[in-house]
């Protein structure tokens, strides 16, 4: 790999660490408009959520006030050309209600793969996959699977 498209990569990994830090954990959201480019797409919207850079910034926000103490680390990073992939641990206490589930006051963590594209500087495309099942037993919305 030549030397600028290694740089670039670099930038791009940039960006993400960017918005964990100032946007997940630091909760700046005008840090979200400015790494979200305006045509940004969120392939992972849930239902009823815009998947547009709005709908983002609004299913974020949200989870900020159901997780205001909610910390987000990344434990691994890798980027390939235009996207980013990182495996990420989030940990924070449920003190407000979130896509239908009531405050419960639980302190969870759980474990989530965001697949990000970059372009430009700005976050374009996103993706992820969350450990739901882990989540919602620690919320004890599920129950908590017996031992075998």
């Amino acid at each position: 790999m030549n030397a600028d498209m290694q740089d670039q990569l670099e930038r791009n990994k940039a960006v993400i660490r960017r918005f964990v830090e100032e946007v997940q954990n630091g909760k700046d959201f005008d840090a979200y408009d400015e790494l979200n480019a305006p045509d940004f797409v969120n392939l992972s919207s849930p239902p009823g959520v815009p998947p547009d850079r709005e709908g983002g910034k609004v299913f974020l926000q949200a989870f900020a006030a159901a997780y205001p103490d909610a910390t987000f680390t990344i434990d691994e990073m890798i980027a390939e050309g235009d996207q980013v992939v990182t495996k990420k641990t989030m940990s924070g206490t449920n003190t407000g209600d979130f896509a239908g589930v009531p405050a419960t006051g639980r302190r969870v963590t759980f474990q989530y793969v965001d697949i990000m594209r970059v372009r430009d500087g700005r976050i374009v495309q996103h993706w992820n996959v969350v450990d739901q099942f882990s989540w919602l037993t620690q919320l004890g919305v599920l129950p908590t699977p017996s031992s075998v």
